[in-house]
């Protein structure tokens, strides 16, 4: 038989544990919605750590990505020159204009002598300007290859004014070689013929040859 001590503390427990029951239910409730909203929460702030590690990362790729594609001070001293419409295009088109220039300029002097006729001065100063424009601009390509001016800029300077300097003297010597001579294409003919004796030469035409056979030399 149980006694009363016994049976009392039975009766007590069983209302203890009804008691204790509802709070304990609350409290898995509870620890259930805790348990799905804290995994939200962590896998959250995981991800914007992952997400901040992933910026952090790309940034730094990025500054090396950069500071590789920054060009060494040898690769800038030594790399390729910049382009310029004026060396590249305008020379260019220049250039073939004065050469195809000079085909039917050749060809009038020839069909002269052949004819019997003689060359005008208007045709003659034509022919050697456009020769004049053509050597021009041909040693000037070759300044702009051999002596560039990212390289020596200061010999690049002193090419280019040498040259400017010689075709000024050389048009002055065309200038005075068709006013006080019979011109270009008549002083060709005398340097070709046998007798000296009626060959004059000025000195400004001398200038002038002496200019052309510089340009030449250069050029060639």
């Amino acid at each position: 038989m149980l006694t009363a001590p016994t049976v009392q503390f039975k009766i007590a427990t069983m209302l203890f544990y009804r008691g204790l029951k509802p709070l304990v239910n609350a409290s898995y409730i509870i620890g259930n919605q805790a348990r799905t909203v804290l995994p939200g929460i962590a896998v959250s702030t995981k991800r914007s750590f992952h997400s901040i590690n992933r910026l952090h990362l790309e940034t730094n790729i990025k500054d090396i990505t950069n500071k590789t594609d920054e060009a060494s001070p040898s690769v800038q001293m030594f790399g390729p020159p910049e382009s310029s419409r004026y060396e590249d295009s305008y020379q260019k088109d220049y250039e073939r204009i004065a050469k195809y220039s000079l085909i039917p300029l050749t060809m009038v002097p020839f069909y002269a002598s052949f004819v019997g006729g003689v060359m005008s001065p208007l045709l003659d100063a034509s022919l050697s300007s456009t020769l004049l424009i053509y050597l021009q601009y041909g040693f000037t390509s070759c300044i702009i290859d051999y002596i560039p001016k990212e390289k020596y800029p200061r010999w690049h300077k002193l090419a280019l004014y040498s040259l400017y300097g010689g075709s000024t003297l050389a048009l002055y010597g065309i200038y005075e070689l068709e006013t006080k001579d019979n011109g270009f294409v008549d002083l060709v003919k005398k340097l070709w013929n046998e007798n000296d004796d009626h060959l004059y030469i000025s000195e400004e035409t001398d200038l002038l040859m002496f200019s052309l056979f510089c340009i030449f030399k250069a050029h060639s």
